[in-house]
């Protein structure tokens, strides 16, 4: 995923259908209008010789929207895996990608 910083905007940009999805299933906990504006927070600490990623809490979500796991679409036929307890599931393009252990499954490129 690449992110372009442009003064108070930062703009991500996916670089396989894998980040296009986490990108999407983000800017639909993000781009909810209704109720309070939702914030990205940086967590802990970020040190680019030490962590490999940054971690950010969003703010401003309610509980159900915390709990919520969006709907998002396989954008062609793959498989997709849970990292917490290596199930592996076959998914047809259009088809919703599956939740499992409580968060979505994520791509295999």
């Amino acid at each position: 995923m690449k992110i372009r910083l442009d003064k108070d905007i930062a703009e991500f940009i996916p670089e396989n259908a894998a980040e296009a999805t986490e990108l999407e299933a983000l800017w639909i906990k993000m781009g909810n209008c209704v109720g309070e504006t939702k914030r990205l927070e940086p967590m802990g600490v970020y040190v680019r010789t030490e962590n490999k990623s940054a971690k950010f809490h969003i703010e401003g979500l309610s509980e159900a929207e915390t709990k919520a796991v969006p709907q998002v679409l396989a954008p062609y036929d793959t498989d997709v895996y849970c990292y917490i307890c290596n199930r592996t599931e076959h998914v047809k393009a259009g088809e919703p990608i599956p939740v499992c252990c409580g968060r979505l499954m994520e791509i295999l490129d």
